[in-house]
């Protein structure tokens, strides 16, 4: 007999040790005259310590037909070895665990079905801990669960199952749990250098940067769940949610995050990037330029996103600026910031012609948007310049009426009075 466990070597030097004929036959009992205290105790004792493929086939036939009937055939308990203290058998509709501690533990039905998906004894539940409980869901109706090492599995009104780790459970269960506010989770507990993130019927339940837990719901909750979670873009929330009203702009939410504020109104949520939040004050902030409609977009130095009065562009270093909603079409038929206007280099600023209209100009690096009672036109360098020479709105040509037009060797725009041709 080879001994690797000191404790096993104490008791097998125990003398007398040999267990004799008597002895093997009659594990509890006494033998015969010969089988001393000490031979009878040694074989006792280490056929109940460590031949647990026997002892988890004992107590599993000791439960009886009306528990392991719907068990199914037995697939796997390859882990029962006749020297194993602690052994796990697989099968169909169950799995069942012995060790000398802890005895006979099972899972059986969906549960199981999802611990055997989740890793089973070796998987991140770890071992069975306690056996399956009726859990009273209040108004969201009754289900199940049950205890493991590191979590639960809860069997909702539907059948449905899912995981909660133990990081998240203490904050769930603090809520009410299933009868709480959060209802029955709808996702498994999905955790990253301890922080966790998980869906319930209730609200998305993600860590926070102060190692609390938060309830993100609405917009803001469903794209949290559709873009990582706790390894989204936006990072983790620094705090809960705030309801803000801008003015004519509406109200909504914000919230703000390890990589920028969220704002969500009309179910959509979209990031102000701490990187575009400068940009934004020095166009006044939302209050100014209400809440943003899209998520920003980064083209080569040049950050921008789009805002219900108009986009707001941060190029490198320099401040924020602001294209005005009824410029962006002229922008766009002009190619964008990547066509011939390029960037924008000042605020919309008033401007007035000679009919009496007041409109607008602003400058871009390569041209102006000009906005006059027609719509707003944009106007390479070159026209604008002739232009200008005509004394611009308050001249002969008054305001634009259509859009720049080129050719290999000219630019030609309508006005009100006439049209303009450059060479380019």
């Amino acid at each position: 007999m080879k001994i690797k466990n000191l404790a096993t070597h104490a008791l097998y030097i125990y003398t007398p040790y040999t267990p004799n004929d008597a002895a093997l036959a009659n594990l509890t009992g006494i033998g015969d005259s010969c089988s001393s205290y000490g031979n009878s105790n040694f074989w006792e004792y280490y056929s109940y310590w460590f031949d647990a493929h026997a002892n988890l086939s004992s107590e599993i036939d000791d439960q009886g037909d009306a528990i392991t009937s719907d068990w199914g055939t037995l697939i796997d308990d390859s882990s029962c070895t006749e020297t194993a203290n602690t052994c796990s058998a697989d099968f169909d509709n169950a799995v069942a665990t012995w060790n000398i501690i802890a005895g006979l533990k099972y899972v059986t039905g969906p549960i199981a079905t999802k611990y055997k998906s989740a890793g089973g004894v070796s998987g991140q539940l770890g071992t069975i801990s306690r056996p399956t409980e009726t859990i009273n869901g209040g108004s969201n109706g009754d289900g199940s669960r049950q205890k493991f090492l590191n979590g639960f599995i809860y069997r909702d009104p539907t059948d449905a199952t899912f995981i909660v780790l133990n990081d998240v459970f203490l904050y769930y269960s603090e809520t009410g749990g299933p009868s709480g506010s959060l209802g029955w989770p709808t996702s498994d507990a999905s955790c990253t250098d301890g922080n966790c993130g998980q869906d319930f019927a209730g609200g998305y339940v993600m860590s926070s940067q102060n190692n609390t837990f938060l309830v993100l719901d609405g917009a803001i909750g469903e794209y949290l769940q559709a873009n990582g979670g706790i390894n989204s873009p936006w990072g983790l929330p620094l705090s809960a949610a705030e309801t803000r009203t801008f003015g004519s702009f509406g109200t909504g939410r914000i919230q703000q995050f390890e990589n920028g504020t969220v704002y969500e109104k009309d179910d959509t949520a979209y990031l102000v990037a701490d990187a575009l939040a400068a940009a934004l004050a020095d166009v006044g902030g939302v209050e100014v330029v209400g809440w943003p409609l899209a998520e920003p977009v980064r083209t080569g130095g040049t950050l921008s996103q789009l805002y219900s009065a108009g986009r707001v562009v941060k190029v490198g270093s320099e401040q924020g600026v602001l294209i005005p909603t009824d410029s962006l079409k002229a922008l766009r038929l002009a190619g964008g910031m990547s066509g011939y206007l390029g960037v924008p280099t000042s605020n919309a600023m008033e401007y007035k012609g000679k009919d009496g209209y007041l409109g607008s100009k602003q400058a871009f690096e390569g041209g102006t948007i000009v906005r006059g009672p027609a719509d707003a036109f944009a106007m390479p360098d070159a026209l604008w310049d002739a232009y200008l020479t005509k004394n611009g709105a308050k001249g002969k040509y008054g305001w634009p009426v259509g859009n720049a037009k080129s050719t290999s060797r000219y630019w030609t725009q309508s006005f009100q009075r006439g049209s303009i041709r450059v060479s380019r």
